[in-house]
């Protein structure tokens, strides 16, 4: 990953092994995963074959370019990357790069995920402010206000009503 002097980056490790569900890009970003957090007794035979962790993907934006990432971490443990290709399992690419992203919109929700601690800052630091208005509602787009719909509709109904009243006399 470029580390430069304005980017940012996190990586998802909550204690329960969650994954993020980064809203502005409608998809999941694995978090870290580790079978000792888990109770159940079963799960603790398959550390056997999966002893280490296995890392979390990590998430970020670089300020400068608006260009956000996710980076797949996993690219960056050879032993680890192999064993899960020997298993048929295909990896997300190394970086999977998002051009002109909506700054505050990414910056609110990479600071959400780091606030509930589910995430951790990895590279950069977060700002205390973010300036400009995030969004936060994706899959239901706001339309007019239901009073501008009102008036829009009285308005041209009114037109119509004239028209028609000019025929009349």
């Amino acid at each position: 990953m470029v580390k430069t002097n304005n980017t940012i980056a996190i990586e998802i490790d909550g204690a329960h092994n969650e994954q993020l569900r980064f809203r502005p890009l409608q998809r999941s970003i694995r978090g870290r995963f580790d079978l000792n957090r888990i109770r159940e007794p079963q799960a603790r035979m398959k550390t056997t074959e999966w002893p280490e962790p296995i890392p979390s993907q990590q998430i970020g934006i670089d300020l400068d370019s608006g260009t956000g990432f996710i980076v797949e971490t996993i690219h960056q443990h050879p032993a680890l990357k192999a064993r899960i290709e020997q298993r048929g399992m295909q990896l997300a690419p190394e970086r999977e790069e998002f051009a002109n992203v909506d700054l505050p919109t990414w910056l609110y929700w990479i600071k959400q995920a780091v606030e509930s601690g589910l995430a951790k800052v990895v590279v950069g630091e977060l700002p205390e402010r973010i300036e400009g208005e995030p969004q936060m509602e994706f899959v239901v787009q706001r339309g007019p206000d239901t009073n501008d719909r009102l008036a829009a509709a009285i308005e041209s109904n009114t037109a119509v009503l004239s028209a028609l009243l000019e025929k009349l006399t």
